[in-house]
C-alpha cells in the first residue's frame, strides 16, 4: 500500500484525481437523460440565447400553449412581463420537457429514446418559446462554456441532441480545469478538493447546461487561489492584481452571494501589496468592483421589470417581495428567528442536497447509509487535511461562509417565502457547494493521515458508483 500511495504521488495525484473526475462526469453526463436536473430546461434556454447573442432577456406576458419551461403562475402574475427565450423546437422534444407541479416523480426512459434525441437535426426556424424568470437575469459570462459550445455546435450544423451534449461536456471541461488548478493551488488539500468534486450534486451539475457549473467551478478555484497567496511575502505581480480583478467580476457574474470569498484576500500578507495603505485599498476595490459589477448588471437586467419571486414561479399569492421588505423593516428580527428555524427544521434535506439529490424536481434519492458515510469521510479529510491554518485564518474563512449562507438564506426570504412566515422557503443543498472548501478547510487541525491520496481515489470511485447505479436504476 505504501508503494501504490508512492506511485500516485510520483505520477502526480491531482492528475489521476482528475482522470477519474472526467470518467465519471462523463458517464453522468451521458447517462442521466435531457433535462432531469432542477430547472436545466430554463438554464439550457439561458445559455442558447446567449449563444445568439441575446445578453439581456426579452420581457414578455402571453406565450404559446405549446411551450417549454415555467408554466404556473398565479393569474395576477400571467398579467406581468417576465424574462422569455426562444429556442429551437428540435432541442425541447416533449418527452424529455417537465412541468415543475405535474411531473414531480420519476419517469421512466429507454436507451432509443435517448438515441432518437440525438438524430434530430438542427432547424434554428422552428422554434418553441417559454419563460425562464429564474435564469433570464443571469449575465452572460455565468454561461460562457455552455454558450461558446452551442455556437460551435451550430456553426458545425450539428444535430440538435450531440449539440445539447457538448454544451454539457463544455461545462464539465470547464469545472475539471477548476477542479486540477484548485488542487495545483492547495497540494495539501488535494484529495479533500478531490472529495468535494466527487459530490454527486456537484458532478452532476457539472456536467450540464446549469450556471451551477461555472459557479462551482470558480468559487472552487478562487477559494484555493486566494488561499495560495498567503505562502509568499513577494510583492504582488501585475497578472496577481489582473487575477483578483478576474476574480471579482466572476464571482459578481456567477452568484453575488458567494462575493464573500473575496474576503480571503485579508488572509495574504500585508506587505505584498507594499504598505498598509495600498493592502487594505486593493481589498477594498475589489470588494468595491464586485458589489459594483453585480449591481449594474442587475439594474441592466431588470429594467422595466422585477426580480421573479415565487409568486411568477409557482403561483403562490403570498409572495410579496415589496410587502416582505415593509415587514423586515418593521420587524428585523423575525428573518434571524425564521433563518435558525428553517435551518434546525431542514438540516437533513440541506445534507442530502449537498451531497446528490437530482431527478426532474429534486426528487431523487441516493441511500441513507452512502450520505452518512460520505459526509464522515468528508469531515476526516478535513480535519487531517494538512493545512496549516491560523486561528484568525480560521475565523475569517469560517465568517466568509457564515455570510454567504446568511445572504442565500435572506434574498430567498425577500423572494420565495410568504410575508411574515416563520421559515424560509427555496434555499437549497447545493447552495452551500461553492463555501465548502472554506468550511472544511478552516476545519484543519490534524496533521495529514498515511496513504490519504490512495484512500481519497478509493472514495471517490465508490462516489462515483453509487451515483451512476442509483441514475441508472431510478431512469432506465
Amino acid at each position: 500500500m505504501k508503494n501504490f500511495e508512492q506511485r500516485i504521488e510520483n505520477f502526480g495525484a491531482e492528475k489521476i484525481f482528475i482522470a477519474v473526475f472526467l470518467f465519471f462526469g462523463l458517464m453522468i453526463l451521458f447517462m442521466r437523460p435531457p433535462y432531469r436536473l432542477m430547472d436545466e430546461p430554463v438554464h439550457f434556454a439561458r445559455a442558447w440565447q446567449i449563444s445568439e447573442g441575446i445578453f439581456l432577456s426579452p420581457l414578455k406576458t402571453q406565450l404559446p400553449e405549446k411551450n417549454f419551461g415555467w408554466k404556473n403562475r398565479s393569474p395576477e402574475a400571467a398579467t406581468e412581463k417576465m424574462y422569455a427565450a426562444s429556442v429551437p423546437s428540435s432541442l425541447v422534444p416533449d418527452e424529455f420537457i417537465f412541468d415543475i407541479k405535474e411531473d414531480s416523480t420519476l419517469v421512466k426512459f429507454s436507451l432509443d429514446e435517448l438515441k432518437k434525441f440525438l438524430s434530430p437535426p438542427l432547424n434554428v426556424n422552428e422554434r418553441e418559446e417559454g419563460l425562464i424568470p429564474n435564469t433570464g437575469v443571469y449575465p452572460p459570462p455565468t454561461y460562457f462554456p455552455q454558450a461558446v459550445a452551442a455556437w460551435l455546435g451550430r456553426s458545425l450544423n450539428l444535430n440538435a441532441g450531440i449539440i445539447f451534449y457538448l454544451m454539457g461536456l463544455s461545462g464539465l471541461i470547464f469545472v475539471a480545469s477548476c477542479v486540477y488548478w484548485s488542487m495545483k493551488f492547495l497540494p495539501e488539500a488535494k484529495p479533500l478538493i478531490f472529495l468535494l468534486a466527487m459530490l454527486p450534486m456537484f458532478l452532476i451539475e457539472a456536467a450540464s447546461t446549469s450556471a451551477d457549473a461555472v459557479t462551482f467551478g470558480v468559487c472552487f478555484v478562487g477559494t484555493a487561489w486566494l488561499l495560495s497567496l498567503r505562502k509568499s511575502a513577494e510583492k504582488f505581480s501585475h497578472a496577481e492584481i489582473f487575477g483578483l480583478i478576474i476574480l471579482s467580476i466572476m464571482l459578481a457574474c456567477s452568484k453575488s452571494v458567494y462575493g464573500t470569498i473575496l474576503l480571503l484576500y485579508f488572509l495574504i500578507p500585508r506587505q505584498r501589496a507594499g504598505s498598509l495603505k495600498k493592502f487594505l485599498s486593493l481589498g477594498a476595490a475589489i470588494l468595491f468592483l464586485n458589489l459594483f459589477v453585480s449591481l449594474v448588471w442587475t439594474e441592466f437586467a431588470t429594467a422595466g421589470t422585477e426580480l421573479a419571486t415565487l409568486r411568477q414561479y409557482g403561483g403562490v399569492e403570498e409572495v410579496d417581495f415589496a410587502a416582505q421588505k415593509i415587514f423586515l423593516a418593521e420587524h428585523p428580527t423575525e428573518f434571524f428567528s425564521a433563518m435558525i428555524y428553517t435551518f434546525i427544521l431542514s438540516k437533513f434535506y440541506y445534507w442530502f442536497g449537498f451531497i446528490g439529490i437530482w431527478g426532474a424536481n429534486g426528487e431523487l434519492y441516493m441511500s441513507l447509509l452512502f450520505y452518512e458515510l460520505y459526509l464522515i469521510i468528508l469531515i476526516f479529510f478535513a480535519l487531517t487535511s494538512g493545512l496549516k491554518v491560523k486561528i484568525f485564518e480560521r475565523g475569517v474563512l469560517i465568517f466568509a461562509a457564515a455570510v454567504a449562507a446568511f445572504a442565500f438564506f435572506f434574498v430567498h426570504y425577500l423572494k420565495w417565502t410568504p410575508v411574515g412566515a416563520d421559515y424560509v422557503k427555496g434555499v437549497q443543498g447545493r447552495y452551500f457547494i461553492p463555501i465548502a472548501p472554506m468550511i472544511f478547510t478552516a476545519l484543519s487541525i490534524l496533521p495529514p493521515m498515511r496513504h490519504k491520496n490512495l484512500i481519497a481515489l478509493v472514495a471517490g470511485i465508490f462516489s462515483g458508483i453509487n451515483m451512476l447505479l442509483t441514475n441508472f436504476s431510478a431512469f432506465y
